[in-house]
């Protein structure tokens, strides 16, 4: 990658434009032409650096739960069970990491009773009740955004755009209570293709609007009302982390006094190698209440990076489990078990 491809990708992760030509955009921005900023993000989603483009919603806001589990798991059963998570939708995320604790997975369903079905049918293939489910009991940061550093870019602005004004995407601050929103059939039709990777052509808004029976303007406003209302937390690139050169990574878990968890977890949430910043319960044999996802470009830097925030926090007591194998990554699919009559806006 040069600086240009560093710079569009830290651009489009922040906020993908809301435009009907959003490479019009960006070609503005940069000083390059619209089709060569389409043509290198081409290039970074064949290279595998960019996984998908498109929509990264609050589950909470559109009335589904969440959580993540911890698992005991014996050797010769992992695959086992990686093979029965990997045919379950809810299951969005499952990691082996270096712990007794040793698998981790993340599960977002339409109900408790979904949930808890889950997990219950997990506990039936490893034949243990060795499975724990931790919901988050405040959130302070969701934000994986990887930035690459050292990108200088001359930015071209105040030219004339010629069209509608675009409207940035932006992360919306997790420390907000969700709360659920009721989304019409028409919202959710648009939810529906803004989970997706977006169209692959010049005009990705423009082509959604013709899907759904409708014109442009109107999907820019509703998708910048999922964002106005925390439906939707940002619109942009999610990156392959380690092909973007962020190699390693760790759950960092903290063991913080109760009356300091909310000064803690909103420290640690700024800093920019936090991509996440939970408040999550212990078990007997767990003490670790505040959990945080630290990226790097090597177990050494995701070790300082730790430390650093020991320093500024003055927490001493922490772990950090690596990740050893990625036995699933996958975006969440909302609304998918209802059959709509008509994809309308």
């Amino acid at each position: 990658m040069d600086n240009l491809d560093r710079f569009i990708l830290n651009r489009i992760q922040d906020s993908f434009p809301l435009h009907e030509r959003p490479y019009y955009v960006l070609g503005v921005e940069t000083g390059v032409s619209e089709a060569e900023v389409w043509q290198r993000v081409q290039n970074l989603k064949t290279k595998g650096i960019i996984r998908r483009i498109g929509g990264i919603f609050d589950s909470r806001s559109l009335g589904y739960v969440s959580t993540l589990c911890a698992a005991k798991v014996p050797s010769e059963r992992i695959q086992v069970l990686a093979d029965v998570m990997g045919g379950i939708q809810e299951i969005t995320h499952n990691y082996l990491r270096d712990h007794a604790y040793n698998m981790w997975f993340t599960i977002i369903a339409a109900s408790y009773d979904r949930l808890e079905q889950i997990i219950k049918r997990v506990k039936k293939e490893l034949n243990s009740n060795e499975v724990y489910s931790l919901p988050a009991k405040r959130v302070f940061k969701i934000e994986v955004n990887f930035h690459l550093n050292d990108v200088k870019v001359e930015l071209n602005r105040g030219k004339n755009l010629n069209s509608r004004t675009p409207v940035s995407s932006r992360t919306v601050n997790a420390l907000r209570v969700s709360q659920v929103t009721d989304i019409t059939e028409e919202g959710k039709a648009l939810i529906r293709l803004l989970q997706e990777d977006l169209p692959n052509s010049l005009t990705p808004l423009c082509d959604m609007a013709e899907q759904l029976h409708t014109d442009i303007q109107k999907v820019i406003d509703q998708t910048k009302g999922f964002l106005e209302l925390g439906v939707m937390r940002r619109i942009g690139a999610v990156l392959v982390h380690h092909k973007a050169g962020f190699t390693a990574n760790a759950m960092g878990v903290w063991i913080v006094p109760p009356d300091r968890i909310e000064q803690t977890g909103a420290k640690m949430a700024e800093f920019k190698e936090v991509s996440h910043c939970y408040e999550r319960p212990a078990l007997p044999d767990w003490p670790y209440n505040l959990f945080t996802m630290v990226h790097g470009q090597s177990v050494k830097e995701c070790e300082e990076i730790m430390e650093r925030i020991s320093r500024v926090t003055k927490i001493r007591d922490y772990s950090m489990l690596f990740s050893q194998l990625e036995l699933k990554k996958s975006s969440m699919r909302y609304f998918v078990e209802e059959q709509p009559h008509k994809n309308i806006i």
